[in-house]
């Protein structure tokens, strides 16, 4: 789809939009005929037209396109806050941006920051999957193991190589954990505790 086309299905005004970035399963190789479209979308204004500066969840009316969108100077704070689903954007081989009017970056780069920020949002998904094994959710589990793991590992290769380099890199450890029926939290902590202290270094 194209930019128009998005925006369309979303109920957005095209002539406002800066940019557009794929996101998601079609970026990592995960998708298949059942995916969503998912779409980051960053707005020309300094608020979004509900004021604020980032509305999580926007959908076509049939839920197959999702959106994020950001305001400009959202968007902004989010890469320099290191929330890492703005920073994949930056590093997007350039068939998955859609549209890109203008080019953002890192204003300053704090490894320490970095680390800890990320480490943070990973924990978060931790803490959800011991949740959901708590509740017997085992698919909630598999979801919020694997998205630990993979916030991670994008992380220690922004710091190796200043860039994501390989987007699909954590797909067969995918395969195993959703095909693990019996996955338990503890079944990966070693190497998610590895991963902090691999990004940590």
């Amino acid at each position: 789809m194209n930019a128009e086309e998005i925006c369309k299905e979303l109920r957005i005004d095209h002539s406002k939009i800066l940019n557009i970035y794929a996101y998601g399963s079609v970026v990592y190789g995960t998708n298949d005929e059942y995916s969503d479209k998912d779409y980051i979308i960053v707005y020309k204004s300094a608020f979004l037209p509900s004021g604020s500066f980032k509305d999580n969840a926007i959908s076509s009316y049939d839920r197959n396109i999702q959106g994020v969108c950001y305001s400009r100077t959202g968007f902004k704070d989010a890469i320099n806050n290191y929330e890492i689903g703005a920073l994949e954007c930056l590093y997007l081989p350039n068939e998955f941006i859609i549209q890109n009017k203008m080019n953002f970056s890192i204003t300053k780069f704090d490894e320490k920051i970095f680390s800890k920020k990320i480490i943070s949002k990973a924990s978060s998904s931790w803490h959800l999957s011991t949740l959901a094994d708590k509740d017997g959710n085992t698919p909630f589990v598999m979801k919020n193991i694997f998205h630990a793991l993979r916030i991670l590992d994008f992380a220690i290769q922004i710091k190796e190589h200043g860039k994501i380099i390989n987007f699909s890199s954590m797909n067969e450890k995918m395969v195993k954990i959703y095909n693990n029926h019996n996955i338990r939290p503890y079944d990966y902590y070693d190497e998610f505790i590895n991963l902090q202290e691999k990004l940590k270094k």
